[in-house]
């Protein structure tokens, strides 16, 4: 898992001397995890962070809509009148 913190979206994470703990789950110093919410985290020794893999949709016409595909990480860009159909 590649670690990227330039991302726009950090959050920071509880972080005692020995471990971090994010949602009731400890984590051990050095740790590297992905979350539910499809963010890279990081232990480290003076910190804790974790960032968004994921990069907001492009302008998005009119006639369609960005939706979060949390399975696979990124925005797909669907018609609003049938999500069946994914815009160019």
């Amino acid at each position: 898992m590649a670690f990227d913190i330039c991302s726009d979206d950090c959050k920071f994470v509880m972080k005692t001397q020995r471990e971090c703990l994010k949602n009731g789950i400890s984590y051990s110093m050095g740790s590297m995890w992905k979350d539910e919410d499809c963010y890279s985290c990081y232990c480290g020794n003076v910190t804790a962070i974790c960032c968004s893999e994921y990069v907001q949709p492009p302008e998005v016409p009119r006639n369609c809509e960005a939706v979060f595909d949390r399975g696979i990480c990124t925005y797909k860009i669907y018609r609003k009148d049938n999500h069946d159909i994914l815009c160019n």
